[in-house]
């Protein structure tokens, strides 16, 4: 983008109206992916070596492309817009996450594949042979490294679990990634035939600069961005039985831009990212800065402190992400928030107003108790600024007249829809993963095209919903094509 683009974005930012999302299209990430996990076979096959047997080729394949896929795993975090921001970062995460499951299953396939040929007909041979290979001082690297790979997958499936503290995950997860990738980039350069020739030296030279990059990136170059503004807290007060709003405050000549439904990466001080970043939603429209809005939900330990945060307190943000925001041609919008999950759509709703949209809104708010609709008082003063109807929803206990019965039913969802045109509408979703799984299974139901139906959760790679199912068939595809060069690499 040229010097006076970025102006005309961050000068439209300022007065409301959105800058451009950055970012590749999904697809075009896919084919940079696969693209990159087979260079090495590529380059393999400009050495002039001639193949071996097809077990022992398989083999190599798959000891080559797990480690293009460990030095990936720098880049598939989410947090480079540049490459992701289109995708969001839920799905690049989520894709980031069955990523490490392949890696895995090729590396653990890697020293098995060269027993194929005896494992039927001599399996003590095999096994003989197999534990000789995990002893050998040659391979130490890479038996190291495997066990490097089965502790970071481990850790990071319980990570969501209460016995795990999220900023002791954080703190290994990276550092032992880096281990990992050093112990694999040593053992294929010291046992790999293919990597002794100058093809592929040139390719783990690509590959290792471009994770120590992103190393850099991520350990030195993000975290002091993230300090340069001075951000800090300007109040915190309960909204909700569980819920606190937080108002932060930055400089009046403030470089953030965002978009109503993004999110940033926050460190309260005195921690320091990037191990103690959490992702929170903006709750307010971009018009709003240099103030934002946190709507925040006590659920850990960080958040249960925050009502105790002091008024001053330094923040360190990191920003924005995502790309959960409302497109310009749809019409009408349809917001469906559960609990704390109003924070986006609330920002999405003060963005219109701010901006003067004259497109109707339409908001099912849905919460298990009737303390939980927070902001609603907020979301209610609203509509008298644009076309807003709210529909609330409550579980249990008491509720006022303008509240419905819960919990969120089809029929709910095909009233809310009824009076729209769901082929032109377009559905925003943000709650818990259950009830987001729900809600986009019944906004299918009623005619609402799965093009249009927008949500993120950060249970990456996770869900039982059809929209979610979808996702992870088409990550599972790029590694079925990844799977087939392979396979088309050993029999040649």
């Amino acid at each position: 983008m040229n010097t006076s683009s970025r102006n005309r974005d961050q000068n439209k930012a300022s007065r409301g109206i959105p800058a451009r999302q950055s970012g590749l299209h999904g697809t075009v990430v896919a084919v940079l992916f696969v693209v990159a996990a087979l260079l090495p076979l590529v380059a393999a096959l400009g050495t002039g070596i001639a193949p071996a047997n097809t077990s022992a080729e398989f083999a190599t394949a798959l000891g080559l492309t797990a480690t293009a896929l460990v030095f990936l795993q720098f880049w598939s975090s989410g947090r480079y817009e540049r490459i992701s921001g289109r995708v969001g970062i839920d799905r690049t995460m989520g894709f980031h996450r069955i990523a490490a499951y392949a890696l895995l299953a090729f590396a653990l396939l890697h020293p098995l594949s060269y027993l194929a040929n005896t494992l039927f007909a001599d399996p003590v041979a095999a096994w003989n042979r197999l534990t000789s290979m995990m002893a050998s001082p040659r391979l130490r690297s890479g038996v190291l490294a495997l066990a490097g790979l089965i502790i970071i997958v481990s850790l990071a499936t319980v990570r969501t679990r209460p016995f795990i503290r999220y900023e002791l995950w954080r703190f290994g997860h990276g550092p032992l990634a880096v281990l990992v990738a050093g112990l694999v980039l040593h053992h294929a350069a010291t046992t790999g035939t293919y990597s002794a020739e100058t093809p592929l030296r040139h390719v783990w030279i690509l590959f290792a600069g471009g994770a120590v990059a992103a190393i850099l990136l991520v350990y030195v170059v993000r975290p002091w961005r993230m300090w340069r503004e001075d951000w800090r807290v300007e109040r915190v007060r309960r909204v909700g039985a569980r819920t606190v709003e937080m108002i932060l405050h930055g400089p009046a000549t403030t470089q953030l831009r965002f978009r109503a439904g993004q999110f940033i990466w926050m460190t309260l001080a005195p921690h320091r990212p990037p191990f103690h970043d959490h992702p929170f939603s903006i709750a307010s429209a971009p018009a709003d800065l240099p103030r934002l809005r946190l709507v925040i939900n006590e659920v850990g330990d960080c958040t249960r402190t925050f009502e105790r945060i002091s008024q001053g307190t330094r923040v360190a943000i990191d920003g924005p992400h995502g790309s959960f925001i409302v497109p310009p041609d749809k019409t009408p919008v349809l917001l469906i928030a559960g609990g704390v999950g109003i924070a986006p759509l609330l920002g999405m709703i003060e963005e219109a107003a701010a901006n003067g949209d004259l497109r109707p809104y339409r908001l099912l708010f849905a919460a298990r108790r009737q303390s939980d609709l927070v902001c609603l008082d907020r979301l209610r003063n609203l509509q008298s600024r644009l076309d807003l109807s709210i529909l609330c929803l409550v579980d249990d206990g008491p509720r006022d007249d303008q509240v419905g019965t819960g919990p969120l039913q089809p029929s709910h969802v095909r009233d809310f829809v009824s009076d729209a045109d769901p082929q032109g509408a377009v559905a925003l979703v943000c709650g818990p993963p259950r009830m987001m799984e729900v809600a986009t299974d019944m906004l299918l139901e009623a005619g609402v095209p799965e093009n249009s139906i927008l949500y993120e959760r950060f249970d990456f790679g996770a869900g039982k919903g059809r929209l979610d199912k979808q996702r992870r068939n088409q990550a599972l595809l790029v590694f079925l094509v990844i799977v087939a060069a392979m396979a088309a690499f050993s029999m040649r």
